[in-house]
Protein backbone atom coordinates (compact mmCIF):
# COMPACT_ATOMS: atom_id res chain seq x y z
CA UNK A 1 0.00 0.00 0.00
CA UNK A 2 1.26 3.20 -1.07
CA UNK A 3 1.60 5.64 2.18
CA UNK A 4 -0.85 8.21 2.25
CA UNK A 5 -2.22 8.16 5.66
CA UNK A 6 1.03 8.21 8.07
CA UNK A 7 4.35 9.86 8.37
CA UNK A 8 7.06 10.05 5.25
CA UNK A 9 8.83 5.94 5.69
CA UNK A 10 12.37 6.43 5.78
CA UNK A 11 13.71 3.12 3.69
CA UNK A 12 16.64 2.14 0.88
CA UNK A 13 14.54 3.58 -2.03
CA UNK A 14 14.22 7.44 -2.17
CA UNK A 15 10.43 9.34 -0.61
CA UNK A 16 8.50 10.99 -3.05
CA UNK A 17 6.69 13.86 -2.64
CA UNK A 18 3.41 13.51 -4.84
CA UNK A 19 2.53 17.10 -5.72
CA UNK A 20 -1.54 17.70 -7.03
CA UNK A 21 -3.67 20.58 -7.50
CA UNK A 22 -7.02 20.60 -7.03
CA UNK A 23 -9.73 22.63 -8.05
CA UNK A 24 -13.45 21.83 -7.93
CA UNK A 25 -11.96 18.32 -8.97
CA UNK A 26 -15.31 16.13 -6.90
CA UNK A 27 -16.02 14.53 -9.53
CA UNK A 28 -13.03 12.74 -9.77
CA UNK A 29 -10.79 13.36 -7.28
CA UNK A 30 -11.69 10.25 -5.63
CA UNK A 31 -10.61 7.75 -8.36
CA UNK A 32 -7.45 9.61 -8.19
CA UNK A 33 -7.09 9.01 -4.37
CA UNK A 34 -7.84 5.60 -4.56
CA UNK A 35 -5.12 5.15 -6.89
CA UNK A 36 -2.37 7.09 -4.85
CA UNK A 37 -3.47 4.70 -2.43
CA UNK A 38 -3.02 1.40 -4.08
CA UNK A 39 0.70 2.40 -4.92
CA UNK A 40 3.25 -0.43 -4.08
CA UNK A 41 5.93 2.15 -3.40
CA UNK A 42 6.72 2.08 0.24
CA UNK A 43 7.88 5.88 0.38
CA UNK A 44 5.83 8.07 -0.69
CA UNK A 45 3.93 11.13 0.61
CA UNK A 46 1.00 13.08 -1.36
CA UNK A 47 0.53 17.01 -0.95
CA UNK A 48 -2.89 17.88 -2.33
CA UNK A 49 -2.47 21.62 -2.72
CA UNK A 50 -6.71 23.26 -3.13
CA UNK A 51 -6.95 26.40 -5.17
CA UNK A 52 -9.78 27.48 -3.43
CA UNK A 53 -12.51 25.14 -4.55
CA UNK A 54 -15.83 25.68 -4.19
CA UNK A 55 -17.59 22.10 -4.62
CA UNK A 56 -16.85 20.46 -1.54
CA UNK A 57 -13.66 18.35 -2.69
CA UNK A 58 -11.31 19.48 0.27
CA UNK A 59 -13.84 17.95 2.54
CA UNK A 60 -13.68 14.72 -0.03
CA UNK A 61 -10.00 14.51 -0.03
CA UNK A 62 -9.63 15.03 4.03
CA UNK A 63 -12.17 12.10 4.36
CA UNK A 64 -10.42 9.70 1.87
CA UNK A 65 -7.37 10.55 2.19
CA UNK A 66 -6.90 11.97 6.44
CA UNK A 67 -2.97 11.34 6.02
CA UNK A 68 -2.51 13.41 2.92
CA UNK A 69 -1.16 16.77 3.53
CA UNK A 70 -4.16 19.24 2.24
CA UNK A 71 -2.76 22.96 1.99
CA UNK A 72 -6.21 25.33 1.18
CA UNK A 73 -5.61 28.47 -0.78
CA UNK A 74 -8.45 31.49 -0.15
CA UNK A 75 -7.81 32.57 -4.40
CA UNK A 76 -6.90 30.60 -7.26
CA UNK A 77 -3.72 30.48 -8.01
CA UNK A 78 -3.44 28.31 -11.17
CA UNK A 79 -1.50 25.49 -12.08
CA UNK A 80 1.41 27.05 -11.40
CA UNK A 81 1.07 28.97 -8.04
CA UNK A 82 -0.40 25.47 -6.89
CA UNK A 83 2.52 23.30 -7.73
CA UNK A 84 4.80 25.86 -6.27
CA UNK A 85 3.31 26.10 -2.82
CA UNK A 86 3.53 21.78 -3.22
CA UNK A 87 7.29 21.54 -4.56
CA UNK A 88 7.88 24.46 -1.89
CA UNK A 89 6.45 22.03 0.73
CA UNK A 90 8.49 18.95 -0.76
CA UNK A 91 11.94 20.93 -0.89
CA UNK A 92 11.73 22.38 2.47
CA UNK A 93 11.32 18.82 4.18
CA UNK A 94 14.38 17.30 2.51
CA UNK A 95 12.40 14.86 -0.23
CA UNK A 96 14.89 14.17 -2.87
CA UNK A 97 11.85 13.63 -5.68
CA UNK A 98 8.98 15.43 -6.75
CA UNK A 99 6.27 13.89 -8.57
CA UNK A 100 3.79 16.24 -10.72
CA UNK A 101 0.86 14.58 -10.59
CA UNK A 102 -2.57 15.86 -12.17
CA UNK A 103 -5.44 15.12 -10.00
CA UNK A 104 -7.85 13.79 -12.86
CA UNK A 105 -5.81 10.86 -13.29
CA UNK A 106 -5.86 7.24 -12.42
CA UNK A 107 -2.98 4.66 -12.53
CA UNK A 108 -1.49 1.26 -11.93
CA UNK A 109 0.24 0.68 -8.54
CA UNK A 110 3.91 0.34 -9.68
CA UNK A 111 3.45 3.71 -11.11
CA UNK A 112 6.08 5.46 -8.81
CA UNK A 113 8.07 1.85 -8.69
CA UNK A 114 8.58 2.06 -12.67
CA UNK A 115 9.31 6.09 -12.66
CA UNK A 116 11.89 5.88 -9.43
CA UNK A 117 13.79 3.28 -11.77
CA UNK A 118 14.47 4.86 -14.33
CA UNK A 119 14.93 7.98 -12.21
CA UNK A 120 18.33 9.81 -11.29
CA UNK A 121 20.30 13.22 -10.26
CA UNK A 122 19.95 14.68 -14.18
CA UNK A 123 16.74 12.98 -15.08
CA UNK A 124 13.39 13.69 -15.40
CA UNK A 125 10.94 10.65 -15.71
CA UNK A 126 7.74 10.80 -17.50
CA UNK A 127 4.93 7.69 -18.43
CA UNK A 128 3.21 6.74 -21.23
CA UNK A 129 -0.08 9.01 -20.68
CA UNK A 130 -3.48 7.50 -22.39
CA UNK A 131 -7.17 9.29 -22.95
CA UNK A 132 -9.27 7.75 -20.29
CA UNK A 133 -12.18 5.46 -21.19
CA UNK A 134 -10.51 4.69 -24.66
CA UNK A 135 -9.47 1.86 -26.17
CA UNK A 136 -5.43 3.19 -25.24
CA UNK A 137 -5.40 6.19 -27.40
CA UNK A 138 -2.52 8.37 -26.78
CA UNK A 139 -2.83 11.90 -24.94
CA UNK A 140 -0.07 14.80 -26.33
CA UNK A 141 2.14 14.64 -23.34
CA UNK A 142 5.64 13.37 -24.84
CA UNK A 143 7.04 13.66 -27.74
CA UNK A 144 9.11 16.27 -30.28
CA UNK A 145 8.41 20.12 -30.27
CA UNK A 146 8.37 22.84 -33.15
CA UNK A 147 10.00 25.53 -31.37
CA UNK A 148 8.85 28.02 -34.24
CA UNK A 149 5.54 27.57 -34.24
CA UNK A 150 4.68 26.59 -30.67
CA UNK A 151 3.53 23.40 -31.44
CA UNK A 152 4.15 19.71 -31.09
CA UNK A 153 5.53 17.84 -34.18
CA UNK A 154 3.63 14.53 -35.28
CA UNK A 155 0.83 15.21 -33.01
CA UNK A 156 -0.06 11.59 -31.47
CA UNK A 157 -3.50 13.15 -29.34
CA UNK A 158 -6.26 10.81 -30.09
CA UNK A 159 -4.35 8.14 -32.20
CA UNK A 160 -2.45 4.62 -30.48
CA UNK A 161 1.00 4.97 -29.76
CA UNK A 162 3.63 5.10 -32.63
CA UNK A 163 6.34 2.88 -32.82
CA UNK A 164 8.49 5.82 -31.23
CA UNK A 165 6.69 6.08 -28.21
CA UNK A 166 6.55 2.13 -27.97
CA UNK A 167 10.23 1.85 -26.30
CA UNK A 168 12.15 3.53 -23.65
CA UNK A 169 13.79 6.81 -24.90
CA UNK A 170 14.95 10.53 -24.94
CA UNK A 171 12.52 13.00 -25.69
CA UNK A 172 12.83 16.21 -25.96
CA UNK A 173 9.26 17.59 -24.70
CA UNK A 174 6.97 16.23 -22.02
CA UNK A 175 3.80 17.79 -20.02
CA UNK A 176 3.72 17.71 -16.32
CA UNK A 177 0.55 15.69 -16.27
CA UNK A 178 2.76 13.33 -14.99
CA UNK A 179 6.76 14.12 -14.07
CA UNK A 180 9.30 12.79 -11.76
CA UNK A 181 11.93 15.46 -11.41
CA UNK A 182 14.85 15.30 -8.92
CA UNK A 183 14.56 17.82 -6.45
CA UNK A 184 17.84 19.58 -7.68
CA UNK A 185 15.97 20.57 -10.88
CA UNK A 186 13.73 23.07 -8.82
CA UNK A 187 16.61 24.44 -6.61
CA UNK A 188 19.07 24.91 -10.07
CA UNK A 189 16.47 26.46 -12.63
CA UNK A 190 13.87 27.09 -10.36
CA UNK A 191 10.34 26.50 -9.94
CA UNK A 192 7.09 26.73 -12.28
CA UNK A 193 6.45 30.15 -14.08
CA UNK A 194 3.35 31.79 -11.68
CA UNK A 195 2.92 34.20 -14.55
CA UNK A 196 1.67 31.77 -17.25
CA UNK A 197 -0.77 30.33 -14.33
CA UNK A 198 -1.70 27.52 -16.43
CA UNK A 199 -1.10 26.11 -19.74
CA UNK A 200 2.39 26.05 -21.23
CA UNK A 201 3.88 26.47 -18.20
CA UNK A 202 5.32 22.61 -18.96
CA UNK A 203 6.78 23.50 -21.82
CA UNK A 204 8.37 26.58 -20.45
CA UNK A 205 10.16 24.45 -17.45
CA UNK A 206 10.85 21.48 -19.78
CA UNK A 207 12.75 23.78 -22.05
CA UNK A 208 14.77 25.01 -18.91
CA UNK A 209 15.75 22.25 -17.55
CA UNK A 210 16.94 20.64 -20.89
CA UNK A 211 18.93 24.28 -21.22
CA UNK A 212 20.33 23.68 -17.84
CA UNK A 213 21.53 20.05 -18.88
CA UNK A 214 19.15 17.95 -17.62
CA UNK A 215 17.79 15.22 -19.95
CA UNK A 216 13.78 13.52 -19.98
CA UNK A 217 13.17 10.01 -20.34
CA UNK A 218 10.32 8.37 -21.27
CA UNK A 219 9.26 5.26 -19.55
CA UNK A 220 6.01 3.55 -21.53
CA UNK A 221 5.38 0.53 -19.11
CA UNK A 222 4.25 3.25 -16.83
CA UNK A 223 1.17 4.07 -17.66
CA UNK A 224 -1.32 6.97 -16.05
CA UNK A 225 -4.65 7.41 -17.55
CA UNK A 226 -6.18 10.75 -18.29
CA UNK A 227 -9.15 12.75 -18.19
CA UNK A 228 -8.35 15.76 -20.56
CA UNK A 229 -8.76 19.11 -19.32
CA UNK A 230 -11.49 18.34 -16.47
CA UNK A 231 -10.27 20.92 -14.39
CA UNK A 232 -10.75 23.33 -16.60
CA UNK A 233 -14.33 22.59 -18.11
CA UNK A 234 -13.50 19.54 -21.01
CA UNK A 235 -13.29 20.38 -24.58
CA UNK A 236 -12.61 23.89 -25.87
CA UNK A 237 -13.87 26.55 -23.28
CA UNK A 238 -13.05 29.86 -23.46
CA UNK A 239 -10.81 29.64 -20.39
CA UNK A 240 -8.60 27.42 -21.98
CA UNK A 241 -8.47 28.95 -25.26
CA UNK A 242 -7.44 32.81 -23.61
CA UNK A 243 -4.39 30.74 -21.77
CA UNK A 244 -3.57 28.58 -24.36
CA UNK A 245 -3.14 31.44 -26.79
CA UNK A 246 -1.47 34.23 -24.37
CA UNK A 247 0.92 31.66 -23.21
CA UNK A 248 2.02 30.69 -26.53
CA UNK A 249 2.96 33.58 -27.40
CA UNK A 250 4.72 33.91 -24.26
CA UNK A 251 6.66 30.77 -24.51
CA UNK A 252 7.83 31.54 -28.10
CA UNK A 253 8.59 35.24 -27.52
CA UNK A 254 10.73 34.09 -24.46
CA UNK A 255 12.26 30.73 -25.88
CA UNK A 256 12.66 31.38 -29.62
CA UNK A 257 15.31 33.55 -31.76
CA UNK A 258 13.81 37.16 -32.62
CA UNK A 259 13.63 35.94 -36.62
CA UNK A 260 11.75 33.37 -35.13
CA UNK A 261 9.30 35.29 -33.03
CA UNK A 262 8.90 37.76 -35.55
CA UNK A 263 7.98 34.80 -38.19
CA UNK A 264 5.64 33.52 -35.74
CA UNK A 265 3.75 36.49 -35.06
CA UNK A 266 3.10 37.30 -38.64
CA UNK A 267 1.83 33.95 -39.30
CA UNK A 268 0.09 33.41 -36.05
CA UNK A 269 -1.90 37.04 -36.57
CA UNK A 270 -3.02 35.76 -39.73
CA UNK A 271 -4.46 32.32 -38.19
CA UNK A 272 -5.90 33.85 -35.35
CA UNK A 273 -8.34 36.23 -37.41
CA UNK A 274 -9.54 33.10 -39.68
CA UNK A 275 -9.98 31.06 -36.38
CA UNK A 276 -11.95 34.03 -35.24
CA UNK A 277 -14.01 34.21 -37.95
CA UNK A 278 -15.00 30.26 -37.84
CA UNK A 279 -15.81 30.64 -34.16
CA UNK A 280 -18.12 33.87 -34.78
CA UNK A 281 -19.74 32.38 -37.64
CA UNK A 282 -20.29 29.18 -35.93
CA UNK A 283 -22.15 30.89 -33.11
CA UNK A 284 -19.10 30.91 -30.52
CA UNK A 285 -18.16 34.55 -30.54
CA UNK A 286 -17.16 33.74 -26.82
CA UNK A 287 -14.36 31.42 -27.72
CA UNK A 288 -13.66 34.53 -30.89
CA UNK A 289 -13.30 36.65 -28.02
CA UNK A 290 -11.41 34.79 -25.59
CA UNK A 291 -8.88 34.15 -27.93
CA UNK A 292 -8.41 36.79 -29.29
CA UNK A 293 -8.29 38.83 -25.85
CA UNK A 294 -5.45 35.99 -24.85
CA UNK A 295 -3.41 37.29 -28.16
CA UNK A 296 -3.63 40.86 -27.14
CA UNK A 297 -2.74 40.48 -23.73
CA UNK A 298 0.58 38.49 -25.11
CA UNK A 299 1.75 41.33 -26.85
CA UNK A 300 1.17 43.91 -23.74
CA UNK A 301 2.53 41.78 -21.27
CA UNK A 302 -0.38 41.22 -19.52
CA UNK A 303 0.49 37.99 -17.31
CA UNK A 304 -1.10 36.32 -14.61
CA UNK A 305 -4.23 34.98 -13.57
CA UNK A 306 -6.06 37.61 -15.91
CA UNK A 307 -9.55 35.51 -17.38
CA UNK A 308 -11.90 33.95 -14.47
CA UNK A 309 -11.57 30.36 -13.94
CA UNK A 310 -14.30 28.02 -14.29
CA UNK A 311 -17.06 27.60 -11.55
CA UNK A 312 -17.88 24.13 -10.59
CA UNK A 313 -18.82 22.07 -13.24
CA UNK A 314 -22.60 20.45 -13.54
CA UNK A 315 -23.27 17.02 -13.70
Amino acid sequence: MGNIDGPLVRCARPPVAIVTVNYNGGRFIGEFLCSVAALDYPAVRLVVVDCASRDGSPDLIVRLAPGAVLIRCTDNLGFTGGANLGIRWALARGFPYVLLLNNDTVFPSDLVSALIARAGPRTLVVPRVLLHGTAGLMDDTVGEFDLRRGVWRNWVFGRPCPPELSREREVAMASLCCLLAPASVFRHIGLLDERLFMYYEDFDFILRARSAGYRIWYVPRATVYHRKSASSGGGETPFKLYYATRNRVALLRRHGSRVEFLRFTLDFAVTRLVRAAQYASAGRTDLAVAMLRGWLDAYRGRMGCTFPPPGPIQT
